[in-house]
């Protein structure tokens, strides 16, 4: 369902659940146990895709089916609830994480790709949030999430709408980071992950830690404890010393 492959510090997440890599409870349970062998590999990057044409279509309909049946909506509930704590679990992984976005990535999919640090789409990715056409709306942290990236105007146009965008116009709004032909997506893929390492190093998961705390109040002097514990590291002593020896 999930395959977890590590190689040279990068560690790649495959959404191998045939044909849209669908989001159930068993696709759930699974995302917890990688998550657990994460932390403890440490990696230094995790890469998110698909292991076919798409990255994830989000949430199971013969789920959905199911409760409709039985007339159990508080299933449905829990599940969402499930999805809020699997992704910010994940959006707290010390290392930067990178989704590579093709074919349909909606519903559940987009919001485990916004729960990523960074997002490389390819131009023939569907992306967006279709619950509304169903009487639903994103309720595994897609409405906080979008809305925290790309502003209240434009998520509220996605969201409320049902409007699914390409590639190009998602990197225009701000949603991923880069837009590739889908020709180019292996390369971009791996020219982000060669940047990523090189700089990989105890700044960045201070550097995510400083920027999850955006909006807390806490912030500013999240910045200060963490640069005064960067001072103190070996690593920074390093490239410090490298820097000025430069110049």
């Amino acid at each position: 369902m999930l395959k977890l492959e590590v190689e040279d510090r990068v560690a790649t997440l495959l959404l191998d659940r045939p044909p849209v890599n669908a989001v159930d409870n068993a696709f759930l349970d699974s995302f917890d146990s990688v998550l657990h062998e994460i932390k403890e590999l440490n990696p230094a990057l995790v890469v998110v895709r698909g292991a076919g044409r798409h990255f994830s279509a989000g949430g199971d309909i013969k789920q959905m089916v199911s409760a409709l049946e039985t007339n159990d909506f508080s299933s449905l509930d829990a599940f969402a609830r499930r999805i809020q704590n699997a992704y910010f679990a994940w959006e707290q992984l010390p290392m930067p994480t990178v989704a590579v976005l093709t074919g349909a990535v909606t519903g559940g999919g987009l919001e485990l790709a916004l729960a990523c640090d960074l997002r490389i789409a390819a131009a023939t990715a569907r992306i967006g949030f279709p619950e509304v056409r169903i009487g639903l709306l994103p309720a595994g942290g897609g409405t906080q999430r979008l809305t925290r990236l790309i502003g209240r105007g434009r998520a509220m146009r996605l969201i409320l709408t049902g409007e699914l965008i390409d590639g190009y116009e998602a990197e225009r709004l701000g949603i991923v980071e880069w837009f590739v032909e889908d020709s180019e997506l292996d390369v971009r893929v791996a020219g982000v992950t060669e940047m990523l390492l090189e700089v990989a190093g105890p700044a960045q998961p201070a550097i995510k830690r400083c920027i999850n705390r955006l909006g807390t109040g806490d912030g500013y002097s999240s910045e200060l404890f963490e640069q005064k514990a960067l001072h103190l590291s070996r690593e920074a002593e390093q490239r410090l010393r490298a820097f000025v020896a430069e110049r």
